[in-house]
């Protein structure tokens, strides 16, 4: 099973990976200025995550905090009928009841299996949100430059610019992104069919509502897209806490204020998992490690290893190969989006001994 985990997230038809431009010292290439300069990137940050299939149990904890930390309406079967709900993550599931695949993904029902067997397969739930891809299709196309890249590495959103052409929508190969049709929090979720039609609508609910909301999170309007920012509020407060609490060290040290030195990267980084998003916490299980890929003792660098160029071109001469897990990878490789978000497989060895150990672990990486 291990041997095939590298290969998850790629396909047998991908076509070769040959670049579109034009190679140096042919006649349109030009170096320029411009083309020299590296892109901004964050020296002290850089935010990825990590989710182990092995321990999560597909319970949708992370679903519900999800929705409650970031103020993500609730739209009603109705809606959700007409392909609009508006969760960040989703669980996805996928089932295998055959101890071989016929093929990669596809499975075989065979009469041969047991009854039990047929009747009640093995199932992969997969947590799917934005993985914050290193190269987004979804920035490409947006005409009003809505979607954008952070330096520390996540494709944020930026609401007022949004014009809704959802064009992102169409362009994210992982189905992530979800979009305001109406303007679900100026409405009375427990009337069938009320929906609020805009400001010159009648507005259906008073002011109570707004205090189950969080205060450090935008409530979107309607025709704005919107989709998992890796929970930015939290990141923002951590460093906002750690600036802080430099202060207090620097000024206890009865130094005044032009005489104090501080080290950008070892100040003013956050400490070392000392930050969490709101489905991490909530997840019982352990399954999720969220962390600064520049941290080389974050849990979530031990479980990807250092993957990403930017690490090795920040870090510069401290930069030190870590070798992550070998079940790491990352969904929709063969895109080459280069997510920040990446998965590790589920592997099951159950005892050959024990009575039809045959028919157990067939959800693992085979049906990825």
């Amino acid at each position: 099973q291990m041997k095939n985990v590298k290969k998850q997230g790629m396909d047998s038809h991908a076509p070769d990976n040959i670049s579109l431009y034009k190679p140096e010292g042919s006649e349109t290439w030009s170096k320029t200025e411009l083309a020299q300069k590296t892109h901004l990137a964050d020296e002290i940050h850089q935010w990825g995550m990590a989710i182990d299939l092995n321990t999560c149990t597909g319970c949708n904890a992370c679903l519900v905090a999800c929705q409650a930390e970031n103020n993500i309406p609730v739209v009603g079967k109705t809606q959700v009928a007409m392909g609009r709900e508006m969760h960040w993550i989703r669980m996805d599931r996928y089932f295998a009841s055959q101890e071989h695949p016929v093929e990669h993904g596809h499975v075989n029902h065979s009469k041969e299996n047991p009854e039990w067997v047929t009747q009640n397969p093995e199932s992969i739930p997969q947590p799917v949100a934005c993985v914050q891809c290193e190269m987004a299709p979804c920035e490409t196309v947006c005409p009003v430059n809505a979607t954008v890249h952070t330096e520390e590495g996540i494709n944020s959103m930026a609401y007022n610019r949004c014009i809704g052409t959802r064009y992102c929508a169409n362009n994210c190969p992982y189905k992530a992104r979800r979009f305001n049709f109406f303007d679900y929090n100026k409405r009375n979720p427990l009337i069938k069919g009320n929906l609020y039609k805009g400001p010159f609508g009648e507005k259906q609910v008073g002011q109570t509502p707004s205090k189950q909301r969080n205060p450090n999170v935008t409530v979107r309007m309607r025709g704005v897209m919107e989709k998992c920012t890796y929970c930015v509020q939290r990141l923002e407060s951590a460093k906002i806490k750690q600036k802080q609490q430099q202060k207090v060290n620097k000024y206890a040290a009865g130094k005044k204020s032009h005489e104090v030195a501080v080290d950008r990267v070892k100040d003013l980084r956050v400490k070392t998992d000392s930050v969490k998003v709101a489905c991490q916490d909530a997840c019982a299980s352990n399954a999720i490690s969220f962390g600064n890929l520049l941290d080389n003792t974050s849990k979530v660098v031990r479980a990807k290893g250092n993957v990403l160029d930017s690490v090795k071109i920040i870090q510069g001469r401290d930069y030190k190969e870590i070798q992550g897990s070998d079940r790491n990878y990352d969904l929709l490789q063969y895109v080459n989006t280069r997510p920040r978000t990446s998965y590790l497989a589920r592997v099951k060895n159950p005892n050959e001994k024990m009575p039809d150990a045959k028919f157990l672990g067939q959800a693992t990486i085979n049906i990825h």
